[in-house]
Formats: structure tokens, C-alpha cells, sequence
């Protein structure tokens, strides 16, 4: 199968990070299983719930939220109590929303202890590097995100200055603002950057309404490589990172 891009036309290759580059449902996983371990250490074995339990309830019940087909007009915070609420229902403690945030900040000081890569991405970034310029456009938190490249040892591809976060009541991803800012930066157009992220609404649809082209990372695709579009722009679709060695030349 022939590349789907050429250094010939495309210059600058955007990445988004969590997700797409960090593996953050894993790093997740097991940051919300040590918190739930602390708290259950205190309660008897035999009342509630374990905390595999407890993470597989509060997962599913955060799906079912995210996959309906009208979407409750709740916040991201509203949605974790709701489902933390869920999951601990047969817990011994009352889960208030004090309790929640205090948990999920918690989760969020031990997840970077967890944070990995996705198999192939120093070996795919390094070949790739030789041909374009490698940036991020994420919507985390920047200096959270400058911690992670530097433990993760990835600051060889993205130095500080290819690093587009948004800020605080800032534009984030899908706004074509955030996309815009970062092409510039880059000194570089919308025609000559590729969009790659695992968000189908904050990537690739984010990107395409800038202008740009896309790659999608989506796991559950049918295909191992396939290709559509969104108006005028190209949009590929891969099940993983390391594929991208064969969608660019």
C-alpha cells in the first residue's frame, strides 16, 4: 500500500498527546484502583465492593453516558460524581461531591506515576522526525503535559516551543483558534500540516475545519487502514501509532 502523504506536499505533523501518544486509560485505570485501595484498606473485606469492581462500574457507567443517544446537559464534574456515586453505591460512605473531587484529585497526582507510551512511538516519532516537523496541540494541561515528554524522554521531538496547550478560558480543540495559533507558530499553512489524534471531534474534526488533513487513531476500525473525507479534506484511519510509518513516506 502506497503512503497517504508525502514530505513533498506536508511539512508539519501535529500530534494530540493524551490518548494518541500517552496511554491515559491505562495510566487511569490504575491510578483510580490505588486511591480505591486506600480507602477499602479501612473496611471490611466482606462490606461493599473491591475496587476492580468498583473501576469496571464507574467505566461502564460513564460509557452508557458518553454512547447515548441524547447526552445529559452535566458537566465533565457532574458526570464523574454521577458515576463515582454508581460505582460505590454499596460502599459504607457517603459520596458527596466534596468526596468526589477530593478522590479524583487523588487519581489525577498518581496517574503520572502510571503515565506509558503506546507500543511503537519512539521508533515511529524517530522516523518520521526525518522527514517533518513534529508538533502537539493538546487540550491538557501544559505544564502537566512538559512533565510528561520529560519523563517519557520525548523532548528529543518536542521541545517547549512545539508544545500548543490550551489555556485556562482558552480555545481548546475542536475551536479552529487553538489550530490556527499552532499553524503559525509553526510557520507553516493548513494545506502543508496533518492533524493525528484519537478524538474523531476534537482532532479530526477540529483540523478539517482549519483546513487540515487528519489521521484518525481509532482501535475498533474494521480496517487496518482506510481513508474518507470531510468535505475537501483527507481523513485516514489506523488502529494504532505505529501505523503511521506506513501512512507517511
Amino acid at each position: 500500500m502506497s503512503p497517504f502523504f508525502s514530505p513533498n506536499r506536508k511539512k508539519q505533523l501535529f500530534f494530540d498527546m493524551n490518548n494518541t501518544i500517552l496511554d491515559r486509560r491505562q495510566c487511569f485505570d490504575s491510578a483510580f484502583l490505588e486511591v480505591m485501595n486506600d480507602f477499602t484498606a479501612r473496611w471490611d473485606p466482606d462490606e461493599g465492593v473491591t475496587a476492580n469492581e468498583a473501576l469496571q462500574s464507574y467505566k461502564a457507567e460513564w460509557s452508557r453516558h458518553r454512547k447515548a443517544p441524547i447526552r445529559s446537559p452535566i458537566s465533565p464534574d457532574e458526570l464523574r460524581h454521577l458515576c463515582l456515586t454508581k460505582a460505590l453505591q454499596a460502599m459504607p460512605i457517603q459520596v458527596s461531591t466534596a468526596f468526589t473531587r477530593n478522590f479524583f484529585e487523588r487519581v489525577e497526582e498518581r496517574e503520572d506515576h502510571y503515565v506509558a507510551l503506546f507500543p511503537g512511538v519512539e521508533d515511529t516519532l524517530d522516523i518520521l522526525s526525518k522527514h517533518y516537523q513534529l508538533a502537539i496541540i493538546s487540550n491538557g494541561n501544559r505544564k502537566r503535559l512538559q512533565n510528561n515528554l520529560e519523563k517519557m524522554k520525548l523532548t528529543p521531538w518536542f521541545t517547549p516551543d512545539r508544545l500548543f496547550a490550551s489555556e485556562k478560558d482558552g480555545p481548546r480543540k475542536p475551536h479552529p483558534v487553538i489550530f490556527e495559533q499552532a499553524i503559525k507558530a509553526m510557520g507553516t499553512t493548513p494545506g502543508q500540516s496533518v492533524m493525528i489524534g484519537n478524538s474523531w471531534k476534537n482532532d479530526v474534526i477540529g483540523a478539517a475545519q482549519t483546513g487540515m488533513d487528519a489521521v484518525w487513531i481509532h482501535p475498533g476500525n474494521v480496517k487496518k487502514i482506510s481513508e474518507r473525507r470531510i468535505g475537501r479534506q483527507k481523513v485516514v484511519i489506523i488502529r494504532s501509532f505505529k501505523q503511521l510509518i506506513y501512512t507517511f513516506s
